[in-house]
């Protein structure tokens, strides 16, 4: 019996190391922007927001890009049938009584916004693993079998949450998950990246901004993935923009430091 409990006490304390893990991991990917298909924002040190794009464009010819059509797209003639035949099977809520409910309200705001699909991922302590509620977008996005009744509060049955306690399962991971099933067709790589989100940042803003964007796939990078080599492409073009932004902002910094002492040599000329 003694064992018992001490086995118990172990697994309480590993779960407790990996949901604080997963918590700053939240905390990195909530302070990130830039991705093509979707928007985070953190809400609180327990909630990220994952707000997938409904109406994003078809990808161009670029590094590391899908080239296939989007969901909407495909479907503008029937725009209640936003997802494919097998992400409708897939993206299902848990109907169990006993399924943990979001500790936070739904906010009328994020459901009347069609424009985007919001999932709300969260790591609270008393439920010891993450869980992901569908906070819009219901009607369109899940199954609902034999008329039930479908409930803003059960969390998504998601293959990376129910391997979180046994598997090396990372924040990222559950986001492609996420991002895979809400789009169709579904995306070669789920984070592509919006490069043109970029060119809108001053240029301080933007070296520390492609900065932590790479710190983050070079993460993402480190797992074997169907969308590895293309995390890898966005990685090579990430690092060549920050670099040369690096040193456009160190020429500056340079050449204004220089200005300022020359101005400082010639105050004190004309005081002397």
């Amino acid at each position: 019996m003694a064992a018992a409990y001490k086995g118990r006490e172990s697994l309480t304390q590993s779960e407790t190391a990996r949901l604080s893990t997963f918590l700053s991991e939240c905390l990195l990917v909530g302070t990130l922007k830039g991705f093509y298909y979707f928007e985070v924002y953190l809400r609180g040190r327990e909630e990220l927001l994952l707000q997938v794009y409904n109406d994003i464009k078809p990808p161009s010819n670029s590094v590391g890009h899908n080239t296939q059509p989007n969901s909407i797209t495909l479907a503008k003639s029937r725009p209640t049938n936003i997802l494919s035949t097998r992400t409708l099977r897939s993206l299902k809520t848990s109907s169990s009584k006993k399924a943990p409910p979001p500790l936070s309200p739904i906010d009328t705001e994020l459901e009347k916004d069609e424009s985007r699909a919001t999932f709300l991922i969260a790591g609270y302590p008393r439920y010891k693993c993450p869980y992901v509620w569908l906070r819009s977008n219901h009607k369109r996005l899940i199954q609902n079998n034999n008329d039930q009744k479908v409930e803003a509060n059960d969390p998504l049955k998601l293959s990376t949450i129910s391997s979180w306690r046994t598997d090396d399962i990372r924040l990222w991971d559950i986001m492609a998950e996420i991002v895979t099933l809400t789009l169709s067709p579904s995306p070669v790589n789920p984070f592509r990246i919006n490069h043109a989100y970029y060119d809108t940042l001053p240029l301080e803003e933007c070296v520390i901004a492609t900065g932590a964007m790479m710190d983050f796939l070079q993460r993402v990078y480190m797992k074997d993935t169907p969308y590895t080599e293309s995390v890898y492409l966005e990685i090579k073009h990430l690092q060549k923009l920050h670099f040369l932004l690096y040193d456009e902002l160190h020429s500056f910094l340079t050449e204004r430091s220089s200005e300022k002492g020359n101005g400082q040599v010639l105050v004190e000329a004309a005081l002397n």
